[in-house]
């Protein structure tokens, strides 16, 4: 019985290739000068890619080849494009046709050689020659020649500019021609190079978005092994440029002035400094006391960037956790550039009011008195009694509503002192967020590793509310490192405040690059432990294993604790663990370099050549299985990307979760991924939105430039 498509697997019943899906339509544009080896690597490379070649080059010299023939004056442009134009000149499967006649040998002699320069260099020639260039590479394809990521493709997918020194490049051509004069094989290439480049239309130059490849020190083989490889990387969507560090983000963030934003609580601050930043980050609730730690944020306003920093509520005599509420308040008063002291005009003045305008006045820090919850014209009158407070004219505004914002923020620029104009870059510095579960010594190990009480520690459950985050500087190494709310199980049916803390500390999660996942060791763990580090572990960030307050854990609690790692945290065992003791300080020392090998790590790329000789040694070692009717094949791997680590496998099929899992082992085994969550992927992008992508990347790399 003849087999029928329903009879085949879902992902191959209409025989699609997904590799061949995903070079589909691809275009690889490859320029260089004469003699680079253009002609000979691209029909491999299109070989290896199953796509068609197109050698541009061969069309010019069969356009050459015709007004030899025709004797048609080679310094005539307008003569030249008429005998051009007249012939058909087409490459079908790599062989140059002239009239239907194969030229592809003859079109390489030096005659032929000598001519082509001439006539390509007419503008009317180039034109009557570019829409059959263009339609030759209409369904993809590889094209070479000397103008094409530049003129003739130049939206080409993948451009390469491949190029070797003189000498080499004439050797080549006398290997080819079968020539020993070498030194007169040099002085033509020369000259070549200085006609093609100097040339008013169309110069020899390499694209401004090309790879530039010198294969002078290198085979054949290699050179097509490095372009294909070039090649499967775009497809992959790996972009290196976006992998360079900027120089000094610390001092570039220390450099932006600092605004901090004080009052007394409930009077509005967070919901202020939401409004400043245009998004909702501060934690916002209908009572007094939800902000409790100093948090800082970035800003800008009409291109001016600075720093916001929310504050807790000043209370007057306060003792407990209230007292250190108002201790980090007074902290970032002392270290701003400037102060908004927000006042809730519907109270008017107060007594707290005037002691602590008369501390900020003492202080010398320049003032901005903020007038909030001024929702209208029947509020401003109000205003007037609070130039009893002495900090000159108070600012209206509605943080609520937005009023008078903009005024507020000209205001806020004006006085600051001058700065950089540019929002610094700190992509490059890892985000570390320190994450677990409700009273585990979260806060107490943010501070013992920042050195200061940045965060505030108090035996109540749930101190931190919101996420905060300090960038310092390590050893010569900037860090942001972010502390967070604690997660319970079901945090879901507590009070509000809960309910935002958590969802800062999730999001805080996905903006990290690194976690410190903090559990209690002297406790036994539980279901939230393993729920916490599958979370961990699905966000693809990297993580080390903190077990804090080492110090309460016994000789007996020691092998129930190892068995409980074993038990319920088996499937991060790739996590390094580090014992600690966040209030006396044991082993937190040995979280920084720890820190550090699982950022290298979360940053790790593996060549390409080295990961298909890692799966062609895995492959080898266990076969892969049958999908259906049709055998498994891998044909080729790439790592498609960084920060996380993601592999992407060419392959003609979905290969299965458990082989997944075999080729994560494999690579474990021969690269150092400690800390790092790995993940392989069978099915590159699609052409459409690979396209878009690397248009975007295009886009951002000539913007950074």
């Amino acid at each position: 019985m003849s087999e029928t498509p329903n009879d085949l697997p879902r992902d191959l019943d209409d025989g699609a290739d997904p590799t061949a899906e995903a070079l589909h339509g691809l275009v690889v544009a490859i320029d260089g000068p004469a003699g680079s080896g253009k002609s000979s690597v691209a029909r491999a490379v299109a070989t290896e890619l199953e796509l068609p070649h197109v050698d541009t080059g061969a069309l010019y010299r069969a356009a050459a080849l015709a007004c030899l023939r025709r004797g048609t004056p080679l310094d005539d442009g307008a003569a030249c494009a008429t005998t051009v134009g007249e012939a058909t000149i087409r490459t079908v499967r790599g062989r140059t046709y002239l009239d239907g006649e194969d030229v592809e040998d003859e079109i390489r002699a030096g005659e032929v050689t000598a001519a082509v320069s001439a006539v390509s260099a007419h503008g009317e020639v180039r034109d009557a020659l570019l829409p059959a260039q263009r339609e030759a590479f209409a369904d993809g394809g590889v094209i070479e020649g000397r103008d094409i990521g530049t003129v003739v493709a130049p939206d080409a997918d993948v451009k390469v500019y491949l190029t070797a020194s003189v000498e080499e490049r004439a050797r080549r051509r006398a290997a080819q021609l079968g020539r020993a004069d070498l030194d007169v094989l040099v002085e033509q290439l020369t000259d070549r190079d200085a006609q093609d480049g100097g040339r008013e239309v169309s110069p020899m130059l390499a694209a401004e978005d090309a790879w530039q490849l010198d294969n002078t020190d290198l085979e054949r083989e290699e050179t097509i092994a490095a372009i294909v490889e070039r090649v499967h990387e775009v497809v992959a969507g790996v972009d290196h440029a976006a992998e360079a560090a900027q120089a000094d983000p610390l001092a570039a963030r220390s450099a932006l002035p600092r605004v901090a934003v004080v009052g007394r609580p409930n009077v509005g601050k967070s919901t202020l400094v939401n409004r400043v930043l245009g998004a909702r980050v501060a934690i916002v609730e209908e009572k007094p006391g939800v902000t409790r730690d100093r948090t800082e944020h970035l800003a800008e306003w009409q291109g001016r960037p600075f720093r916001v920093v929310d504050t807790g509520g000043w209370e007057h005599r306060a003792e407990g956790m209230s007292a250190r509420i108002v201790s980090q308040a007074e902290a970032a008063v002392a270290d701003a550039d400037l102060v908004l002291f927000v006042v809730d005009v519907t109270v008017g003045a107060l007594e707290d009011d005037e002691r602590y305008a008369r501390s900020l006045r003492r202080s010398g820090v320049p003032t901005v008195l903020v007038a909030n919850k001024v929702d209208g014209p029947k509020q401003e009158p109000a205003m007037h009694e609070l130039y009893s407070l002495g900090l000159g004219e108070p600012q209206p505004v509605s943080a609520r509503h937005g009023r008078g914002i903009g005024e507020l923020l000209d205001r806020l620029t004006d006085e600051l002192p001058a700065a950089p104009t540019q929002v610094p870059d700190e992509s490059a510095v890892p985000h570390v967020a320190v994450v677990g579960k409700p009273n585990v010594g979260k806060s107490s190990l943010f501070n013992r590793i920042l050195g200061e009480e940045r965060s505030i520690v108090d035996p109540q459950a749930h101190t931190t509310r919101d996420a905060v985050d300090t960038m310092v500087e390590i050893d010569g190494d900037p860090w942001v490192f972010v502390d967070t709310a604690g997660m319970r199980r079901h945090y879901r049916r507590g009070e509000d405040t809960e309910l935002y803390s958590v969802d800062r500390t999730r999001a805080a999660v996905e903006q990290a690059d690194l976690v410190l996942f903090v559990i209690d060791a002297s406790e036994p763990l539980g279901e939230q432990d393993q729920r916490l580090a599958a979370l961990l572990r699905d966000s693809g960030r990297g993580f080390v294993m903190v077990c804090n307050k080492w110090d309460l854990v016994d000789e007996d609690r020691r092998p129930e604790l190892e068995k409980e790692l074993d038990r319920l945290l088996s499937f991060a065992a790739w996590a390094p663990r580090v014992n600690v003791s966040a209030t006396s300080g044991r082993g937190t020392r040995r979280l920084l370099p720890q820190l550090r090998t699982v950022w290298d790590n979360y940053r790790r790329r593996v060549p390409t050549r080295q990961v298909n000789t890692l799966i062609e040694e895995a492959v080898a070692h266990h076969p892969l299985p049958r999908s259906g009717q049709r055998q498994l094949k891998i044909r080729y791997a790439t790592q498609a990307e960084t920060a996380p680590p993601r592999f992407l496998v060419f392959a003609n099929g979905r290969l299965p979760d458990g082989y997944r899992r075999y080729l994560e082992r494999m690579i474990r085994e021969r690269h150092d991924f400690t800390g790092v969550p790995l993940q392989i992927d069978d099915r590159p992008p699609p052409p459409r939105e690979r396209r878009s992508a690397g248009r975007r990347r295009l886009a951002g790399s000539r913007r950074r430039r």
